[in-house]
């Protein structure tokens, strides 16, 4: 009767084991993962866990980096358009000046020049995603409007900064009147309103300072758009870098968590193979009588 109780007992033992091991492998093979549960391997599960912060991580700045990336290249092509528009109005003002020129052409060209003002209005009050690029940290407020007829710059001095990775800052909002005015005594929309007005009256003296003027709006602009470029490429070359660093971390997770399949499958199929064997014994020695052990 011990033998019997033995071999029962080891045979239902086999049986479970057989069937626990099938269970795992199928289910590794049905999701494609190593670990499901902690209680898989609660070594690597805590490392998978590490991994998945990290990846999180990387992907929130990955976000920002993205955010900022598109911010910046909308401000780019703002400036852009700034410098084209003021080398117009230098063009303009400057074939305005001049005994030869009739009063028909500078009534044009002043016009030509207001036109001018008003679409660089346009410009230093652009939107993106609903805040304004020109007013430093006050994205609530348009850079530039006419207060009792003068022109006011509306934001402030700071900038907008993102992290764009670990310790990596970059502004993405601009000082508008770092650009409009600078050190210079008026801002560049009332250089034109002056330049149109002198180019009306055939003021050559005040035609050649509005157009210095505005030489000097076209070189802080200039400006802007490089410190805007050294800008665009830091965020380029943490982008790379987080794709680096996060393509490392998922490679790592991989490793902890994800199965094997081909290795998988051989695992199920030595296991239904054990389960089988294991089932036909013990239905062999259920058939067995006690005269059978006692002979």
């Amino acid at each position: 009767m011990r033998v019997i109780f033995d071999l029962m007992r080891d045979g239902l033992s086999a049986i479970n084991t057989a069937a626990n091991q099938f269970a795992k492998a199928q289910q590794e093979v049905a999701t494609g993962r190593r670990i499901n549960t902690v209680s898989d391997d609660p070594l690597g599960a805590s490392q998978a866990i590490g991994e998945h912060a990290t990846m999180a991580t990387i992907d929130a700045y990955t976000a920002t980096s993205n955010s900022a990336s598109a911010k910046l290249s909308a401000t780019d092509n703002v400036l852009a358009g700034i410098v084209d528009k003021l080398s117009s109005a230098i063009v303009t003002g400057t074939s305005a000046r001049g005994s030869t020129v009739d009063q028909t052409a500078r009534d044009s060209a002043a016009a030509a020049i207001r036109g001018l003002r008003d679409s660089l209005v346009t410009d230093f009050n652009t939107t993106f995603n609903g805040t304004y690029l020109f007013s430093g940290t006050a994205v609530d407020q348009p850079p530039y409007a006419q207060v009792d007829g003068t022109w006011t710059y509306q934001g402030n001095s700071d900038t907008t900064q993102v992290e764009v990775q670990h310790g990596q800052l970059v502004s993405t909002t601009v000082n508008g009147q770092a650009v409009a005015q600078g050190s210079d005594t008026t801002d560049v929309f009332t250089t034109l309103d002056q330049l149109a007005d002198a180019i009306e009256s055939g003021d050559d003296d005040a035609i050649t300072n509005g157009l210095s003027a505005l030489d000097r709006a076209f070189d802080r602009t200039l400006q802007a758009q490089g410190r805007l470029g050294a800008a665009e490429n830091t965020v380029d070359d943490a982008t790379s870098r987080l794709q680096a660093l996060r393509q490392a971390a998922d490679t790592r997770r991989s490793t902890l968590e994800d199965a094997n399949l081909a290795e998988s499958a051989t695992k199920m199929s030595q296991a239904s193979t054990a389960y089988q064997a294991a089932l036909g014994a013990v239905s062999s020695a259920e058939r067995q009588s006690l005269l059978d052990y006692l002979q």
